[in-house]
Protein backbone atom coordinates (compact mmCIF):
# COMPACT_ATOMS: atom_id res chain seq x y z
CA UNK A 1 0.00 0.00 0.00
CA UNK A 2 1.33 3.55 -0.87
CA UNK A 3 2.69 5.10 2.68
CA UNK A 4 1.74 8.41 3.78
CA UNK A 5 4.68 10.85 2.40
CA UNK A 6 6.02 13.54 5.22
CA UNK A 7 7.62 16.69 3.38
CA UNK A 8 9.94 18.76 5.47
CA UNK A 9 9.77 22.62 6.38
CA UNK A 10 11.09 24.87 3.92
CA UNK A 11 10.80 28.27 5.43
CA UNK A 12 9.59 31.31 2.39
CA UNK A 13 9.28 34.71 3.36
CA UNK A 14 5.38 35.49 4.67
CA UNK A 15 4.80 31.86 4.70
CA UNK A 16 2.93 32.20 7.95
CA UNK A 17 0.22 35.43 7.55
CA UNK A 18 -1.90 36.16 10.72
CA UNK A 19 -5.21 37.35 9.71
CA UNK A 20 -7.72 39.06 12.22
CA UNK A 21 -10.51 36.98 12.56
CA UNK A 22 -13.37 39.10 13.27
CA UNK A 23 -16.75 39.37 14.05
CA UNK A 24 -19.75 40.12 11.85
CA UNK A 25 -20.67 43.68 13.25
CA UNK A 26 -16.92 45.09 13.93
CA UNK A 27 -15.87 44.48 9.87
CA UNK A 28 -14.40 47.07 8.01
CA UNK A 29 -16.65 45.52 5.40
CA UNK A 30 -19.83 46.28 7.10
CA UNK A 31 -18.93 49.94 7.28
CA UNK A 32 -18.27 50.24 3.62
CA UNK A 33 -19.88 52.98 1.51
CA UNK A 34 -22.50 52.51 -0.74
CA UNK A 35 -20.07 53.18 -3.96
CA UNK A 36 -17.63 50.15 -2.70
CA UNK A 37 -20.63 48.12 -2.46
CA UNK A 38 -21.41 48.69 -6.20
CA UNK A 39 -18.81 47.92 -6.80
CA UNK A 40 -19.17 44.30 -5.24
CA UNK A 41 -20.96 41.29 -6.38
CA UNK A 42 -20.94 37.14 -6.62
CA UNK A 43 -19.48 35.68 -9.36
CA UNK A 44 -21.22 32.45 -10.75
CA UNK A 45 -19.75 28.88 -9.98
CA UNK A 46 -19.99 28.32 -14.11
CA UNK A 47 -17.72 31.39 -14.54
CA UNK A 48 -14.69 29.83 -12.28
CA UNK A 49 -14.95 26.46 -14.42
CA UNK A 50 -15.04 27.77 -17.34
CA UNK A 51 -11.78 29.43 -16.62
CA UNK A 52 -10.21 26.35 -15.06
CA UNK A 53 -10.54 24.49 -18.51
CA UNK A 54 -7.78 26.37 -20.00
CA UNK A 55 -5.43 25.66 -17.05
CA UNK A 56 -5.77 22.25 -16.56
CA UNK A 57 -3.17 20.84 -15.02
CA UNK A 58 -2.18 17.01 -15.77
CA UNK A 59 -3.00 14.57 -12.18
CA UNK A 60 -2.04 11.35 -13.09
CA UNK A 61 -5.09 9.20 -11.82
CA UNK A 62 -4.96 7.88 -7.61
CA UNK A 63 -3.53 4.00 -7.25
CA UNK A 64 -6.58 1.59 -6.94
CA UNK A 65 -5.22 -1.12 -4.54
CA UNK A 66 -6.64 -5.06 -4.23
CA UNK A 67 -6.57 -5.90 -0.54
CA UNK A 68 -8.39 -9.10 1.06
CA UNK A 69 -9.96 -7.73 4.17
CA UNK A 70 -11.92 -10.86 5.85
CA UNK A 71 -11.24 -12.90 2.63
CA UNK A 72 -13.08 -10.66 0.62
CA UNK A 73 -11.48 -9.08 -2.12
CA UNK A 74 -11.74 -5.20 -1.92
CA UNK A 75 -10.51 -2.15 -4.71
CA UNK A 76 -8.93 0.97 -2.94
CA UNK A 77 -9.22 4.14 -4.67
CA UNK A 78 -6.40 5.90 -2.88
CA UNK A 79 -7.54 9.29 -3.44
CA UNK A 80 -5.47 9.69 -0.26
CA UNK A 81 -2.43 9.78 -1.95
CA UNK A 82 -3.68 12.59 -4.71
CA UNK A 83 -1.68 16.00 -4.75
CA UNK A 84 -2.97 18.93 -6.86
CA UNK A 85 -0.34 20.77 -8.17
CA UNK A 86 0.48 24.36 -6.33
CA UNK A 87 -2.19 23.97 -3.39
CA UNK A 88 -0.78 20.36 -3.06
CA UNK A 89 -4.51 19.45 -1.07
CA UNK A 90 -5.58 15.73 -1.38
CA UNK A 91 -8.22 13.47 -1.12
CA UNK A 92 -11.90 14.23 -1.34
CA UNK A 93 -11.41 18.30 -1.39
CA UNK A 94 -8.73 17.61 -4.20
CA UNK A 95 -11.79 16.08 -6.25
CA UNK A 96 -14.30 18.99 -5.00
CA UNK A 97 -11.54 21.51 -5.84
CA UNK A 98 -10.17 20.45 -8.55
CA UNK A 99 -11.43 23.22 -11.04
CA UNK A 100 -10.58 25.88 -8.37
CA UNK A 101 -7.12 25.06 -8.43
CA UNK A 102 -7.00 24.88 -12.16
CA UNK A 103 -7.70 28.66 -12.22
CA UNK A 104 -4.72 30.79 -13.01
CA UNK A 105 -4.33 33.33 -9.79
CA UNK A 106 -5.16 36.33 -12.40
CA UNK A 107 -8.36 35.21 -13.66
CA UNK A 108 -8.97 33.45 -9.66
CA UNK A 109 -12.03 35.17 -7.78
CA UNK A 110 -11.03 38.53 -5.30
CA UNK A 111 -11.82 36.34 -2.68
CA UNK A 112 -13.41 32.82 -1.49
CA UNK A 113 -16.61 32.82 1.13
CA UNK A 114 -17.59 29.89 3.18
CA UNK A 115 -18.85 28.55 6.22
CA UNK A 116 -18.86 25.47 8.93
CA UNK A 117 -17.03 24.34 11.70
CA UNK A 118 -13.57 25.54 12.41
CA UNK A 119 -11.86 22.00 12.16
CA UNK A 120 -13.65 21.72 8.69
CA UNK A 121 -11.79 19.54 6.20
CA UNK A 122 -13.22 21.94 3.36
CA UNK A 123 -11.76 25.32 5.24
CA UNK A 124 -8.14 24.31 5.49
CA UNK A 125 -8.60 22.90 1.45
CA UNK A 126 -10.17 25.88 0.53
CA UNK A 127 -7.36 28.12 2.61
CA UNK A 128 -4.82 26.23 0.57
CA UNK A 129 -6.26 26.94 -2.54
CA UNK A 130 -6.46 30.26 -1.83
CA UNK A 131 -2.79 31.07 -0.60
CA UNK A 132 -1.31 28.92 -3.63
CA UNK A 133 -2.89 31.99 -5.65
CA UNK A 134 -1.19 34.37 -3.66
CA UNK A 135 1.65 32.56 -3.92
CA UNK A 136 1.42 32.64 -7.41
CA UNK A 137 1.04 36.32 -7.73
CA UNK A 138 3.56 36.93 -5.31
CA UNK A 139 5.89 34.92 -7.53
CA UNK A 140 4.96 36.71 -10.76
CA UNK A 141 5.50 40.04 -9.47
CA UNK A 142 8.67 39.31 -8.37
CA UNK A 143 10.21 37.42 -11.94
CA UNK A 144 7.92 39.77 -13.58
CA UNK A 145 6.29 36.48 -15.42
CA UNK A 146 4.35 33.32 -14.73
CA UNK A 147 6.27 30.85 -12.73
CA UNK A 148 5.47 27.22 -13.41
CA UNK A 149 5.87 25.74 -10.07
CA UNK A 150 4.55 27.31 -6.55
CA UNK A 151 5.46 25.96 -2.97
CA UNK A 152 2.62 23.48 -1.48
CA UNK A 153 1.17 24.66 1.30
CA UNK A 154 -0.26 21.90 3.14
CA UNK A 155 2.84 20.10 2.47
CA UNK A 156 4.72 22.86 4.21
CA UNK A 157 2.28 22.47 7.26
CA UNK A 158 3.36 19.50 8.40
CA UNK A 159 6.65 20.94 8.74
CA UNK A 160 5.31 23.74 10.85
CA UNK A 161 2.69 21.85 12.55
CA UNK A 162 5.45 19.18 13.90
CA UNK A 163 7.87 22.34 15.10
CA UNK A 164 4.87 24.16 17.06
CA UNK A 165 3.55 20.96 18.67
CA UNK A 166 7.36 20.43 19.77
CA UNK A 167 8.21 23.89 20.99
CA UNK A 168 4.50 24.38 22.13
CA UNK A 169 5.64 20.92 24.77
CA UNK A 170 9.22 22.33 25.69
CA UNK A 171 8.26 26.31 25.91
CA UNK A 172 4.77 25.90 27.42
CA UNK A 173 3.49 28.72 25.29
CA UNK A 174 1.39 27.85 22.31
CA UNK A 175 0.68 31.11 21.01
CA UNK A 176 3.98 33.04 21.50
CA UNK A 177 5.77 30.03 20.14
CA UNK A 178 3.97 30.51 17.04
CA UNK A 179 5.14 33.99 16.92
CA UNK A 180 8.78 33.16 17.59
CA UNK A 181 8.59 30.33 14.51
CA UNK A 182 7.21 32.76 12.55
CA UNK A 183 9.51 35.97 12.82
CA UNK A 184 7.78 37.50 9.56
CA UNK A 185 4.68 38.19 11.43
CA UNK A 186 6.14 39.39 15.39
CA UNK A 187 6.20 38.25 18.35
CA UNK A 188 2.87 38.30 20.51
CA UNK A 189 4.54 39.39 23.64
CA UNK A 190 0.89 39.73 26.31
CA UNK A 191 0.56 36.03 27.74
CA UNK A 192 -1.18 33.68 25.80
CA UNK A 193 -4.78 34.11 26.85
CA UNK A 194 -5.03 37.67 26.13
CA UNK A 195 -2.96 37.08 22.99
CA UNK A 196 -5.38 34.23 21.71
CA UNK A 197 -8.32 36.20 22.70
CA UNK A 198 -7.28 39.22 21.28
CA UNK A 199 -6.27 37.42 17.73
CA UNK A 200 -9.70 35.19 17.73
CA UNK A 201 -11.83 38.71 18.05
CA UNK A 202 -9.51 40.67 15.34
CA UNK A 203 -7.53 42.74 17.55
CA UNK A 204 -3.32 41.84 17.46
CA UNK A 205 -0.95 44.71 17.34
CA UNK A 206 1.28 43.10 17.76
CA UNK A 207 1.29 41.29 14.52
CA UNK A 208 3.07 42.55 11.77
CA UNK A 209 1.68 41.98 7.91
CA UNK A 210 4.25 41.63 5.57
CA UNK A 211 2.12 42.18 2.30
CA UNK A 212 -1.43 42.26 2.27
CA UNK A 213 -3.60 39.44 0.51
CA UNK A 214 -4.12 39.48 -3.14
CA UNK A 215 -6.68 37.13 -2.22
CA UNK A 216 -9.14 36.50 0.64
CA UNK A 217 -10.46 33.21 2.34
CA UNK A 218 -13.43 34.93 4.48
CA UNK A 219 -14.88 32.12 6.78
CA UNK A 220 -17.86 32.26 9.05
CA UNK A 221 -18.39 29.66 11.85
CA UNK A 222 -20.08 29.66 15.06
CA UNK A 223 -18.50 31.26 18.28
CA UNK A 224 -14.83 29.00 18.81
CA UNK A 225 -14.40 27.41 21.71
CA UNK A 226 -12.48 28.91 24.87
CA UNK A 227 -10.32 25.72 24.70
CA UNK A 228 -9.90 26.06 20.91
CA UNK A 229 -9.44 29.83 21.28
CA UNK A 230 -6.75 29.26 23.81
CA UNK A 231 -4.96 26.84 21.51
CA UNK A 232 -5.80 26.62 18.13
CA UNK A 233 -4.71 23.30 16.45
CA UNK A 234 -5.64 20.95 13.98
CA UNK A 235 -7.05 22.50 10.66
CA UNK A 236 -8.23 25.89 12.09
CA UNK A 237 -3.86 26.43 13.01
CA UNK A 238 -3.59 25.61 9.03
CA UNK A 239 -6.08 27.46 7.67
CA UNK A 240 -5.21 30.13 10.07
CA UNK A 241 -1.60 29.90 9.02
CA UNK A 242 -2.49 29.80 5.54
CA UNK A 243 -4.33 33.53 5.53
CA UNK A 244 -8.01 32.47 6.56
CA UNK A 245 -10.25 35.65 7.57
CA UNK A 246 -12.49 34.05 10.16
CA UNK A 247 -15.65 35.72 10.73
CA UNK A 248 -17.19 34.47 14.37
CA UNK A 249 -21.37 34.55 14.80
CA UNK A 250 -23.54 34.23 17.75
CA UNK A 251 -25.69 30.98 17.30
CA UNK A 252 -28.76 32.83 16.29
CA UNK A 253 -26.50 35.02 13.74
CA UNK A 254 -25.35 31.89 12.57
CA UNK A 255 -28.56 30.34 12.26
CA UNK A 256 -30.38 33.08 10.83
CA UNK A 257 -28.15 33.13 8.13
CA UNK A 258 -27.22 29.45 7.30
CA UNK A 259 -29.94 27.48 8.61
CA UNK A 260 -33.62 26.74 7.95
CA UNK A 261 -34.09 28.03 3.82
CA UNK A 262 -30.31 28.82 3.55
CA UNK A 263 -29.07 25.44 4.86
CA UNK A 264 -27.47 23.26 2.21
CA UNK A 265 -28.21 25.92 -0.55
CA UNK A 266 -25.95 26.47 -3.65
CA UNK A 267 -26.81 30.25 -3.69
CA UNK A 268 -25.39 32.78 -0.70
CA UNK A 269 -27.78 33.85 1.60
CA UNK A 270 -29.72 36.54 0.42
CA UNK A 271 -28.99 38.32 3.48
CA UNK A 272 -25.20 38.29 2.87
CA UNK A 273 -23.61 40.80 0.87
CA UNK A 274 -20.30 40.29 -1.45
CA UNK A 275 -17.77 41.11 1.94
CA UNK A 276 -15.41 42.94 -0.54
CA UNK A 277 -14.69 44.63 -3.52
CA UNK A 278 -14.63 42.77 -6.44
CA UNK A 279 -15.64 38.86 -7.78
CA UNK A 280 -16.44 36.58 -4.40
CA UNK A 281 -16.97 32.75 -4.73
CA UNK A 282 -19.56 31.53 -2.59
CA UNK A 283 -18.67 28.12 -1.58
CA UNK A 284 -21.39 26.46 0.01
CA UNK A 285 -20.48 24.59 2.98
CA UNK A 286 -18.49 21.06 2.16
CA UNK A 287 -18.18 22.42 -1.51
CA UNK A 288 -21.87 21.34 -2.49
CA UNK A 289 -21.98 22.82 -5.39
CA UNK A 290 -20.97 22.32 -9.34
CA UNK A 291 -17.67 23.82 -8.73
CA UNK A 292 -17.07 20.20 -7.42
CA UNK A 293 -18.41 18.82 -10.74
CA UNK A 294 -14.93 18.72 -12.98
CA UNK A 295 -13.42 16.97 -10.34
CA UNK A 296 -15.58 14.11 -9.77
CA UNK A 297 -16.02 13.71 -13.82
CA UNK A 298 -12.27 12.58 -13.69
CA UNK A 299 -13.09 10.62 -10.79
CA UNK A 300 -15.57 8.79 -12.88
CA UNK A 301 -13.25 8.49 -16.24
CA UNK A 302 -10.69 6.93 -13.52
CA UNK A 303 -12.83 4.31 -12.14
CA UNK A 304 -14.17 3.69 -15.76
CA UNK A 305 -11.83 3.06 -17.46
CA UNK A 306 -10.23 0.81 -14.59
CA UNK A 307 -13.11 -1.43 -14.42
CA UNK A 308 -13.30 -1.48 -18.28
CA UNK A 309 -9.77 -3.28 -18.68
CA UNK A 310 -10.06 -5.07 -15.47
CA UNK A 311 -13.57 -5.87 -13.95
CA UNK A 312 -14.36 -9.29 -16.56
CA UNK A 313 -17.51 -7.98 -16.46
CA UNK A 314 -18.80 -8.59 -12.96
CA UNK A 315 -21.06 -6.07 -10.78
CA UNK A 316 -19.44 -3.36 -8.63
CA UNK A 317 -20.27 -1.08 -6.18
CA UNK A 318 -18.50 2.09 -6.22
CA UNK A 319 -18.73 2.87 -1.97
CA UNK A 320 -18.10 6.75 -0.64
CA UNK A 321 -17.90 7.99 2.75
CA UNK A 322 -20.59 10.77 2.98
CA UNK A 323 -20.96 14.53 5.12
CA UNK A 324 -22.86 16.42 2.64
CA UNK A 325 -22.89 13.51 0.04
CA UNK A 326 -21.82 16.02 -2.69
CA UNK A 327 -18.83 13.55 -4.09
CA UNK A 328 -21.32 10.10 -3.97
CA UNK A 329 -24.02 12.46 -5.87
CA UNK A 330 -21.77 14.14 -8.28
CA UNK A 331 -20.08 11.01 -8.98
CA UNK A 332 -23.28 8.91 -9.44
CA UNK A 333 -23.96 11.28 -12.37
CA UNK A 334 -20.44 11.12 -13.77
CA UNK A 335 -20.58 7.71 -13.90
CA UNK A 336 -24.49 7.19 -15.36
CA UNK A 337 -23.63 9.66 -18.16
CA UNK A 338 -19.95 7.62 -18.65
CA UNK A 339 -22.05 3.92 -18.98
CA UNK A 340 -24.87 5.66 -21.10
CA UNK A 341 -22.04 6.92 -23.84
CA UNK A 342 -20.32 3.05 -23.26
CA UNK A 343 -23.77 1.26 -24.38
CA UNK A 344 -24.23 3.76 -27.00
CA UNK A 345 -20.65 3.14 -28.60
CA UNK A 346 -21.62 -0.38 -28.54
CA UNK A 347 -18.89 -1.44 -26.58
CA UNK A 348 -19.42 -3.87 -23.24
CA UNK A 349 -22.21 -2.99 -20.93
CA UNK A 350 -21.05 -1.71 -17.04
CA UNK A 351 -22.83 -2.59 -14.37
CA UNK A 352 -21.48 0.20 -11.43
CA UNK A 353 -23.58 1.55 -8.71
CA UNK A 354 -22.13 4.38 -6.39
CA UNK A 355 -22.74 3.66 -2.44
CA UNK A 356 -22.75 6.67 -0.22
CA UNK A 357 -22.15 5.32 3.31
CA UNK A 358 -23.61 8.26 5.97
CA UNK A 359 -21.22 10.00 8.49
CA UNK A 360 -22.71 12.58 9.18
CA UNK A 361 -26.33 12.22 9.66
CA UNK A 362 -28.94 9.29 8.53
CA UNK A 363 -30.06 8.04 5.66
CA UNK A 364 -32.72 10.44 5.32
CA UNK A 365 -30.43 13.41 5.63
CA UNK A 366 -27.91 11.79 3.49
CA UNK A 367 -31.29 11.99 0.43
CA UNK A 368 -32.39 15.46 1.32
CA UNK A 369 -28.85 16.56 0.87
CA UNK A 370 -28.21 14.76 -2.54
CA UNK A 371 -31.79 15.96 -3.94
CA UNK A 372 -31.10 19.30 -2.97
CA UNK A 373 -27.89 19.38 -4.65
CA UNK A 374 -28.95 17.27 -7.92
CA UNK A 375 -31.54 20.43 -8.50
CA UNK A 376 -28.87 22.80 -7.88
CA UNK A 377 -26.45 21.07 -11.01
CA UNK A 378 -29.20 20.74 -13.35
CA UNK A 379 -30.79 17.67 -12.01
CA UNK A 380 -34.58 17.07 -11.12
CA UNK A 381 -33.69 16.05 -7.78
CA UNK A 382 -35.70 12.81 -8.34
CA UNK A 383 -34.98 10.33 -5.11
CA UNK A 384 -35.26 7.37 -7.21
CA UNK A 385 -32.56 8.20 -9.36
CA UNK A 386 -29.66 8.42 -6.54
CA UNK A 387 -26.95 6.92 -5.67
CA UNK A 388 -27.77 3.89 -3.04
CA UNK A 389 -27.54 4.32 0.85
CA UNK A 390 -25.95 1.86 3.16
CA UNK A 391 -28.03 1.60 6.27
CA UNK A 392 -26.81 0.11 9.22
CA UNK A 393 -28.26 -3.45 10.43
CA UNK A 394 -30.85 -3.04 12.74
CA UNK A 395 -29.64 -5.82 15.19
CA UNK A 396 -26.25 -4.13 15.51
CA UNK A 397 -25.24 -1.67 18.60
CA UNK A 398 -23.03 0.94 19.01
CA UNK A 399 -23.38 1.71 22.47
CA UNK A 400 -23.19 5.21 23.56
CA UNK A 401 -22.69 6.49 19.96
CA UNK A 402 -25.70 4.59 18.65
CA UNK A 403 -28.38 7.41 17.60
CA UNK A 404 -31.82 6.88 18.99
CA UNK A 405 -32.88 6.32 15.54
CA UNK A 406 -31.23 5.01 12.36
CA UNK A 407 -28.23 3.26 14.15
CA UNK A 408 -25.75 5.53 12.28
CA UNK A 409 -22.43 6.97 14.49
CA UNK A 410 -23.10 10.13 16.04
CA UNK A 411 -20.42 12.53 13.78
CA UNK A 412 -17.09 12.85 15.22
CA UNK A 413 -18.17 11.30 18.07
CA UNK A 414 -15.46 8.90 19.44
CA UNK A 415 -16.90 5.11 20.27
CA UNK A 416 -15.41 1.72 20.44
CA UNK A 417 -16.66 0.29 17.65
CA UNK A 418 -14.89 3.13 15.25
CA UNK A 419 -11.79 2.51 17.40
CA UNK A 420 -11.91 -1.45 16.58
CA UNK A 421 -12.34 -0.46 12.92
CA UNK A 422 -9.72 1.30 12.49
CA UNK A 423 -7.26 -1.17 14.83
CA UNK A 424 -8.50 -4.13 12.59
CA UNK A 425 -8.06 -2.23 8.99
CA UNK A 426 -4.64 -1.40 10.40
CA UNK A 427 -4.06 -4.44 11.19
CA UNK A 428 -5.41 -5.34 7.44
CA UNK A 429 -2.76 -2.31 5.74
CA UNK A 430 -5.10 -0.05 5.07
CA UNK A 431 -4.79 3.12 7.09
CA UNK A 432 -8.04 5.24 7.66
CA UNK A 433 -9.17 8.17 9.32
CA UNK A 434 -11.69 7.96 12.24
CA UNK A 435 -14.18 10.73 11.29
CA UNK A 436 -15.23 8.81 7.53
CA UNK A 437 -12.94 6.26 6.91
CA UNK A 438 -13.45 3.99 10.49
CA UNK A 439 -17.22 4.82 10.88
CA UNK A 440 -17.83 3.91 7.00
CA UNK A 441 -16.21 0.91 7.03
CA UNK A 442 -17.69 -0.42 10.28
CA UNK A 443 -20.95 0.15 8.64
CA UNK A 444 -19.28 -1.67 5.59
CA UNK A 445 -18.20 -4.93 7.47
CA UNK A 446 -21.98 -5.32 9.10
CA UNK A 447 -22.96 -6.20 5.61
CA UNK A 448 -19.68 -8.14 4.23
CA UNK A 449 -21.42 -11.49 3.75
CA UNK A 450 -24.77 -9.89 2.91
CA UNK A 451 -27.07 -11.67 0.53
CA UNK A 452 -29.98 -10.06 0.56
CA UNK A 453 -31.18 -8.02 -2.42
CA UNK A 454 -31.98 -5.14 -1.26
CA UNK A 455 -28.30 -4.29 0.24
CA UNK A 456 -25.99 -2.13 -2.34
CA UNK A 457 -23.15 -4.31 -1.85
CA UNK A 458 -24.31 -7.97 -2.13
CA UNK A 459 -22.86 -9.80 -5.13
CA UNK A 460 -20.65 -7.41 -6.08
CA UNK A 461 -17.26 -6.31 -6.34
CA UNK A 462 -16.46 -3.32 -4.11
CA UNK A 463 -14.08 -0.50 -4.91
CA UNK A 464 -13.94 1.99 -1.62
CA UNK A 465 -13.01 5.34 -2.37
CA UNK A 466 -10.51 6.45 0.24
CA UNK A 467 -10.94 10.03 0.68
CA UNK A 468 -8.13 10.91 2.81
CA UNK A 469 -7.74 12.73 6.28
CA UNK A 470 -5.06 10.91 7.77
CA UNK A 471 -2.96 13.98 8.77
CA UNK A 472 -6.18 14.40 11.46
CA UNK A 473 -5.25 11.08 13.30
CA UNK A 474 -3.06 12.47 16.14
CA UNK A 475 -5.76 14.62 17.10
CA UNK A 476 -8.65 12.51 16.88
CA UNK A 477 -7.16 9.64 18.55
CA UNK A 478 -6.40 12.42 21.32
CA UNK A 479 -10.13 12.59 21.96
CA UNK A 480 -9.93 8.83 22.11
CA UNK A 481 -7.95 9.03 24.97
CA UNK A 482 -9.71 11.48 26.62
CA UNK A 483 -13.00 9.65 26.57
CA UNK A 484 -11.03 6.42 28.31
CA UNK A 485 -11.03 4.71 24.93
CA UNK A 486 -7.10 4.31 24.68
CA UNK A 487 -5.46 2.30 27.42
CA UNK A 488 -1.89 2.65 26.74
CA UNK A 489 -1.17 4.08 23.39
CA UNK A 490 1.69 6.29 21.85
CA UNK A 491 -0.15 9.19 19.76
CA UNK A 492 2.00 10.87 17.34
Amino acid sequence: MTSSRRHPFIPRKSNILRLPIQRLNSTPENAASSSLRATSGWVKPDTIIQNSHHSQDPVPPSPIEAILIRDRLVYIKHDDSLHLPHSNISGNKARKFFALNNVPAMDFPDAIVSYGGPQSNAMVALAAVVSSKNWELEERQESGEGDDEVSGSLWELDGIEDNIRIGAEENGDFLEFMSMESNDVGAIQDGVEADSRALLDGHDPSVTKISPLKKRFIYYTKNVPRYLRKYPNGNLLRALALGMEMRTLSHDEYSQLFGGLHGGSVMAPADLDAPVPGRSLWMPQGGACSIAEPGSDVLAKEIIDFWSSNGKGMALAVCVPGGTCTTALLLHRSIQKLMRQTSSENKNALDIRVVVIPCVGDDEYALRQMCNLDKGVGGKGDPNDMPWILRPRADIGYGSARRKAGGYFTFGEPAKAILDTFDEMNEEGLNLDLIYGAPAFSLLLQHWRSRDPTCPIAGRQIMYVHSGGLEGIASQLTRYKHKGLLDARTIQ
